[in-house]
């Protein structure tokens, strides 16, 4: 299996969020994969996986970049969700 010598560093609620962490890390030459336990692809927990000997190196990548869940969905998707327009 997979999973063998990698470890989780984050887990999302949604897939996107996940996917923009994969980006980040593997910008970073951090080789990083999805994985979920769950039967359909739009539910459950989302962990982000990275192999062991990286575990640090990408929970600090992850922490210094101080992006928001929201910022995280644009760089997944490059599209502003409906709750980024700043209200007046």
């Amino acid at each position: 299996m997979r999973d063998s010598g990698w470890s989780t560093v984050v887990e999302y609620a949604d897939r996107l969020s996940a996917e923009a962490s994969i980006a980040l890390l593997q910008a970073e030459n951090v080789p990083s994969y999805i994985s979920t336990d769950e039967p359909l692809p739009a539910s459950g927990s989302f962990a982000v996986q990275v192999p062991a000997e990286l575990l640090h190196r990408a929970r600090w990548l992850l922490n210094a970049s101080g992006l928001s869940d929201r910022e995280l969905t644009y760089l997944a998707t490059r599209e502003l969700s409906d709750d980024s327009v700043d209200s007046q």
